[in-house]
């Protein structure tokens, strides 16, 4: 009985880790100084976040392209 109560433990913690690690990981927009966007992962929005957060990466990448589309240039 006592062998099965640690495992049970060991379970628990080990599946509360591992959900509490994939929770910290977000994908965020950002734009640096030259107006490059770009998609990264990390726990907290940063200074640059333009958008987010996301829970996927693909997710990310489609909001990128709705974000930080360039204008079409006009013709003279």
């Amino acid at each position: 009985m006592k062998r099965f109560v640690i495992l049970l433990v060991l379970v628990i913690f080990a599946f509360s880790a591992s959900v509490a690690l994939a929770a910290g990981k977000q994908w965020f927009i950002i734009k640096d100084k030259k107006g490059v966007c770009r998609v990264i992962e990390a726990a907290a929005k940063t200074p640059k976040t333009i958008a987010g957060p996301f829970k996927t990466k693909d997710e990310a990448q489609k909001a990128k392209a709705k974000t930080c589309a360039k204008p079409a240039s006009k013709k003279k």
